[in-house]
């Protein structure tokens, strides 16, 4: 099992960047809300997720470049505790149809953000992002980059506005029609004056129209998480709510992976909320697994049928990190309709 995972991981690591700071991105998140309200996001940063734990409704997929192994292993997950499946893209490759379902749940009121990792990814989703939606790239530096043919013919009518934080930069492609409402909820300052980078032929330099320092919070992060509402999985169940609250029950298998998604990119500690099982051995045998490797964790029971379980994850791997919870007894429910493991409502992330 560790071996196939870390081969998997290995496959997954290609055009993977590395994971941005929590406080960063509720920076980022913050800004795009000030410009331009209330908004709906796509991020297309799987298998790390760089926008998860912001936004419970964000929806997922992948832009990488993937070896077959990690393609195949990703297809076993779903999102949006389990209601999704996981939309793969390429640079390489047209996008697949599947993709134009991404919008069929998202409120029509709101404006669309696209979020990037990398120019490969946004050039594998190009096709997603119509006049009316934006797109905010994370970049390697602030003053121009050079784009693809693509991406060049892509970028007419539209402005660019550089985020600049500590460390990190991104842009935030935006329809030239919300350009002066952006800056005038915005206090933006004009790019630096800087000759572009020659460029190949076939390649253009863009600099930005625009930029906008982030007001990263210098304080400890709060704790971050995942409700179960927002889990990317493989189990074979969907999450189950009531209003905003979510929980989830591990099954058929008694094996549950989660991907997980949003990680700081320091050492953290998981609290898994377990808010019930139908047998108690299954808190006190209880395995984990980390990237399938056995990982020693620690149980806090509030009762015989129910506690938090956590897990010193260490620092995150930079490709990818699957959770895996596996239960020695599955119990089948009242209506013998399925085999129940354990109920998790979150899993919080305290770096």
């Amino acid at each position: 099992m560790a071996t196939m995972t870390m081969d998997v991981k290995r496959a997954a690591a290609v055009g993977v960047r590395s994971r941005i700071a929590p406080k960063t991105m509720a920076a980022l998140f913050a800004a795009l809300r000030a410009g331009i309200g209330k908004f709906s996001v796509i991020d297309a940063s799987l298998p790390i997720g760089q926008c998860a734990g912001l936004d419970r409704e964000a929806i997922f997929g992948c832009g990488n470049d993937l070896a077959p192994t990690a393609r195949q292993f990703l297809e076993r997950f779903r999102q949006a505790g389990g209601h999704r499946d996981i939309y793969l893209a390429s640079p390489s490759r047209p996008l697949p149809s599947t993709w134009a379902s991404l919008f069929d749940s998202i409120d029509r009121l709101r404006k669309v953000v696209v979020f990037a990792d990398s120019l490969d990814q946004a050039e594998a989703i190009l096709d997603l992002i119509d006049s009316s939606r934006s797109l905010v790239i994370r970049v390697s530096r602030t003053r121009s980059i050079i784009t693809r043919p693509a991406m060049v013919a892509w970028l007419e009518g539209r402005r660019v506005i550089a985020l600049v934080a500590p460390g990190i930069c991104f842009w935030w492609v935006i329809p030239t029609t919300d350009f002066d409402t952006v800056c005038a909820a915005l206090p933006l300052e004009p790019a630096p004056e800087k000759r572009a980078k020659s460029a190949p032929p076939t390649h253009a330099a863009r600099r930005p129209d625009a930029t906008f320092t982030l007001a990263v919070q210098t304080a400890p992060p709060p704790t971050t998480g995942l409700v179960a509402s927002a889990l990317v999985h493989d189990g074979g169940y969907r999450s189950e709510n009531e209003g905003d609250y979510s929980w989830i029950w591990t099954g058929p298998s008694n094996h549950f992976r989660i991907l997980l998604t949003g990680t700081p990119d320091t050492p953290v500690k998981l609290n898994i909320s377990v808010i019930k099982t139908e047998d108690p051995r299954n808190l006190a045998e209880l395995r984990v697994l980390v990237d399938g490797r056995h990982t020693p964790h620690r149980l806090d029971p509030w009762s015989n049928l129910s506690g938090k379980v956590s897990v010193d994850l260490g620092a995150p791997a930079k490709d990818m990190t699957v959770l895996s919870l596996v239960c020695p007894h599955m119990v089948p429910d009242g209506a013998g309709h399925r085999l129940l493991g354990l109920c998790i409502d979150k899993i919080e992330m305290i770096s």
